[in-house]
């Protein structure tokens, strides 16, 4: 009998021994996993603020360089119109290249104006967005002193443990599952096969009280990009119309500029081939402007299917052409002149094609499904009907709407549940905002 006794203490103790080593290694595991979670969570949501600044930078730059373009293309509009006024030094040009010039050069100022104010508009949103998601939303995980206290566990806590646990015999007592309280029932449920102490589950319950919300899936997105891109929508059309603004100010500048040349040239220097040599430079810039920004179709149902922005730029060297019967040597018949108006009345029918052109192409269209992301290039989703003409010249960049294959969200992970709660639970999605179309409204008036 004695040494029955003797067998079951040593058997005791020992068990006793194993299953205290056992919890110590897991007290251990416990605060490393604690410290663990929260130094990773930290670092990604230092990720994710980073973010949130390279996605606001990138249409603030945008903003600031418009902005700064904006500010030399005035000084090139107003020399234009005041310090180069014609037929106040010397003889007046004929009254149908006025027509022209004034026709370009006050288009061009208005544009001008448009898209440095939508540029300033579109810069202090973003920064304002930007200052008040990571001031607000995008805070550090950090661990309060009580959850510290929470998560560390003391050596005479074994002392607490059911006896199962105190004593269980290795492979000859089994733990129990892994379960959690189901929420109708009261009653603890298996979630997985995994064996589990008491101790653990007295972990989940301690640690883990914030956990139950929606699992992450193959398709989540972390909830910053999605609170941003909702964000975007209030500057994304004024980004974008102020780039396509830029384009329209340089269209009808550099028409006016080159009409101003010969301008000066003919009635002033009294000279025929530097009109022709200083025409073919400003033509040549334009044709290519338009071609370097000009990319695709315009959007469906056009009004104007004739690709004009191969044809304006050459608008001045018809009226070059004209000036140059005008102040040639030849007699002013009834035939020349009217092969001059012939000329003009061309150049005029060109330029109000281009400006319904011009409709066509910044016109938004809507689209129907998304389109497919490549590493490096523009994307935007499609509730933001971008002009598909300019789709690779507004260099728009928004916040994904899912993650890439490998990649989590940890924070997602630290709230979502661990068994069966949470799995039908909705992604978090961006806030319903109409985009402001105020941008697209202004270049309508204005076209």
């Amino acid at each position: 009998m004695e040494e029955i006794t003797a067998a079951a203490a040593a058997l005791s103790s020992a068990a006793f021994d194993y299953n205290r080593a056992n919890y110590i290694f897991d007290a251990r595991m416990r605060w490393g996993r604690f410290n663990t979670c929260y130094s990773m969570a930290m670092a990604q949501t230092s990720q994710y603020r980073e973010d949130i600044s390279d996605l606001t930078e990138l249409t603030v730059t945008k903003a600031d360089t418009y902005h700064t373009v904006g500010t030399i293309c005035f000084f090139l509009n107003f020399e234009l119109i005041v310090d180069g006024s014609l037929g106040v030094h010397g003889p007046a040009p004929p009254g149908w290249l006025m027509g022209l010039y004034w026709a370009n050069v006050c288009i061009a100022i208005m544009f001008l104006v448009t898209f440095t104010w939508m540029a300033m508009h579109s810069g202090a949103r973003a920064t304002a967005g930007a200052a008040q998601m990571r001031t607000h939303t995008m805070r550090l995980p950090i661990p309060t002193p009580k959850m510290l206290d929470m998560a560390r566990v003391t050596g005479n806590s074994f002392e607490k443990q059911r006896v199962h646990d105190v004593f269980r015999i290795p492979f000859a007592m089994r733990a129990g599952k892994e379960s959690e309280v189901d929420e109708e029932s009261g009653k603890r449920i298996p979630i997985s096969d995994r064996r589990m102490p008491k101790w653990y589950h007295d972990e989940v319950e301690a640690l883990r009280k914030d956990e139950g919300g929606p699992a992450p899936s193959p398709t989540s997105v972390p909830e910053h990009f999605e609170l941003y891109r909702g964000l975007s929508e209030e500057w994304w059309c004024y980004d974008v119309y102020s780039r396509i603004g830029i384009l329209v100010w340089f269209s009808y500048w550099l028409t006016s500029v080159s009409l101003f040349s010969m301008c000066h040239i003919f009635t002033e220097l009294r000279l025929l081939w530097p009109a022709w040599t200083v025409t073919a430079c400003f033509v040549t810039a334009h044709w290519g402007i338009l071609r370097l920004d000009i990319t695709s179709k315009p959007r469906e149902g056009s009004m104007m299917c004739l690709p004009i922005e191969k044809i304006v730029p050459f608008v001045p060297v018809l009226a070059v052409f004209g000036m140059s019967i005008e102040y040639s040597i030849l007699d002013p018949t009834p035939f020349w002149q009217g092969l001059i108006y012939t000329i003009s009345w061309i150049c005029y029918g060109i330029q109000l094609a281009w400006a319904i052109r011009v409709y066509d192409l910044v016109a938004p269209q809507h689209r129907s499904k998304e389109s497919p992301e490549y590493a490096g290039d523009a994307w935007s989703p499609m509730e933001w009907p971008v002009p598909p003409a300019f789709q690779q010249a507004v260099y728009l960049v928004s916040a994904p709407k899912y993650l890439e294959l490998g990649q989590t969200c940890l924070s997602q992970e630290m709230k979502a549940a661990k068994g069966q709660k949470g799995k039908t639970a909705p992604q978090k999605k961006a806030r319903e905002f109409k985009s402001s179309m105020l941008p697209w409204k202004l270049f309508r008036g204005a076209i």
